[in-house]
């Protein structure tokens, strides 16, 4: 019989002979359960005695005594045996788990992990059980989401009504939960129900000094009938697609989308899957790429192109698609998501034998490595990425990976590569003249070359950079430049305009709700860097903000950073994160001041 565990709201175990069954007989025994099923590897009694009963005085002893409770409690003597304490002989089920492998019934998310167990005198624990529920909270989010955009991509919007909303619920100032759930409250056909959530909405973010984006307030607005029109629907529907993406092409942004919705309409008439795939697919990019914004709209038009394409069975258009949603989530911190979609891209691409399109998968999944602060196997993916592309006579994919490469190359203190890998993605980008991604390794390599001293070559990268991406009005890429320019300003004594710069900087890049999210931890990073020079007092307000969003974003480098710089400040509460964090930082500046902070001496 399977042992089951309920860790997510009130902790409960079932599945055992009897029931119910008799529960643990403190909270320190629910704690020993959740910190050996979550580890991420096998836990020696020495370590989990010193991390939850060193105030005991035998804390091997108090150790045994929660384990013999444990066992207990399931019913099983196998249960929690050896040392390492193993879980390898019992058949177990944990609702986390499932909720992290995207198992977990959507209808069971949404607790808060060990909710009502708070032990005491174990400051170790409570720095991992802090850490522990702030992932969970993000990775339930995220699955609500997947659940919700499931069931509105086969057209069960009523159903989605109901992840959506608890999305909604759990987060109320997480306005890309919030659009979702306008979105499923229309396509399901209560537009009044939407207007009211948005105007509690509109309501919160005004208490809280937010305002609500367009892409809020325009999934409120139901949808117009389309037009009947004697034409055959496929052949409409694939003149606009052709008409939509040479508008998008040619910088008309507004006019192409409103085509391309067209063309959704018109395909959807003529009932032709790979039509339908084809029209949504490029609606779906539009609105993720060509305008700031409406990443919500278009990953839920992505996902039904993506429905329709499986049902066309066209393997390279899937492919691309799921790569498309992977970028989605990446861009706003849904790594897990974004590694699922990614498997299923790869595996698709693989099939097609098409270089350039494997070229792109790879990029994608070296981005998604890098935010998560695996450099060195972001480099790798981007690497490959790149020749990838290069046999596939793809220059601007080559640019894309070899530019994202050069980030990664950057944190991890390799400066000549990185700056190596900036100024070839610049040349690709200037022989094929796409401006779009210049700023981006601009940027990068003014960092390069500030590390280097090199101030005054910096400088006219980061100002070309700033520029035109404002040109381009490119929030990230503006951030980008902002916060090169900031750094420079600091390096050359001006601390006023250092202030000046890195603050206009998170005003930009943070403008949009849809915004990468990894470019504003790193301009937070900045502001911090500059606050700790000549403005001692924020650098504690500033840390714990990098961490809060950190944390929800899941950005662990950026997390690692901001506790840091809370312990350097005389945090001594934050000091227990600093070696819980430590284990994976790659970054060689954040791993020698996160030694120096554990060993002072």
């Amino acid at each position: 019989m399977t042992l089951r565990v309920r860790l997510l709201g009130r902790p409960h175990i079932e599945g055992g002979a009897r029931q119910p069954g008799p529960e643990p007989r403190g909270q320190k025994s629910w704690a020993l359960l959740a910190r050996v099923v979550l580890a991420e590897r096998p836990l020696t009694r020495s370590e989990l005695a010193a991390e939850l009963f060193a105030e005991a005085d035998d804390p091997l002893g108090a150790l045994r005594w929660g384990l013999a409770d444990l066992r207990r409690c399931g019913q099983d003597p196998k249960l929690l045996r050896g040392d390492p304490v193993s879980l390898t002989d019992v058949s177990l089920w944990v609702d986390v788990a499932a909720l992290w492998d995207g198992s977990l019934p959507a209808a069971e998310i949404g607790g808060t992990l060990l909710e009502g167990v708070e032990p005491r005198r174990c400051p170790a624990f409570s720095v991992w059980l802090m850490l522990a529920r702030g992932r969970c909270a993000a990775r339930s989010l995220e699955e609500l989401r997947r659940a919700t955009l499931g069931l509105l991509s086969v057209g069960d919007a009523e159903a989605a009504i109901e992840p959506a909303g608890r999305a909604a619920g759990l987060d109320p100032l997480d306005e890309n939960a919030q659009e979702l759930f306008l979105r499923t409250l229309v396509a399901a056909g209560h537009p009044a129900r939407a207007a009211v959530h948005l105007s509690r909405c509109e309501a919160l973010f005004a208490r809280e000094g937010l305002t609500c984006s367009p892409a809020l307030r325009s999934a409120a607005l139901a949808a117009s009938p389309a037009s009947p029109t004697g034409l055959r629907a496929a052949v409409v529907a694939r003149s606009l697609l052709r008409a939509g993406k040479a508008a998008i092409d040619a910088g008309s942004a507004d006019a192409g989308i409103e085509t391309l919705r067209r063309a959704a309409g018109s395909a959807e008439r003529a009932r032709d899957p790979l039509v339908l795939a084809e029209v949504l697919a490029a609606l779906g990019s539009a609105l993720v790429h060509a305008v700031r914004g409406f990443d919500g709209e278009g990953a839920v038009v992505l996902n039904q192109a993506l429905t329709a394409a499986r049902s066309a069975d066209s393997q390279r258009l899937a492919a691309e698609i799921l790569r498309e949603l992977a970028f989605v989530d990446v861009q706003a911190g849904r790594h897990a998501s974004a590694a699922r979609a990614l498997r299923e891209a790869s595996a698709q691409a693989e099939t097609t034998g098409d270089l350039a399109l494997t070229a792109r998968v790879l990029a994608i999944h070296g981005m998604n490595e890098a935010d998560q602060g695996r450099h060195d196997t972001a480099v790798r993916l981007l690497a490959y990425s790149a020749q990838t592309a290069a046999a596939a006579a793809s220059p601007r994919q080559e640019a894309w990976s070899t530019g994202v490469m050069a980030r990664s190359l950057l944190l991890t203190g390799q400066l000549d590569e990185a700056r190596a890998a900036a100024e070839r993605s610049i040349d690709l980008c200037d022989r094929e003249r796409w401006n779009a991604f210049v700023p981006w390794s601009q940027a990068f390599r003014a960092h390069c070359l500030a590390a280097a001293g090199r101030g005054a070559e910096a400088r006219d990268d980061a100002e070309n950079a700033y520029t035109l991406a404002c040109q381009l009005g490119d929030p990230c890429w503006e951030g980008m430049a902002g916060r090169a320019l900031a750094l420079l300003a600091l390096q050359a004594g001006d601390g006023p305009a250092a202030t000046e710069w890195i603050t206009d900087a998170r005003r930009r890049c943070d403008r949009l709700s849809d915004r990468y999210v990894w470019v504003s931890g790193f301009v937070a990073l900045g502001q911090l860097e500059i606050a700790a020079r000549q403005q001692r007092d924020l650098v504690v307000p500033l840390a714990r903000r990098l961490y809060r969003d950190a944390m929800r974003m899941d950005l662990p480098e950026f997390t690692a950073w901001a506790v840091i710089y809370q312990a350097e400040a005389g945090d001594q509460a934050t000091r227990p994160l600093v070696q819980t964090l430590a284990a994976s930082i790659v970054n060689p500046e954040l791993r020698a001041r996160a030694a120096a902070l554990a060993d002072p001496g």
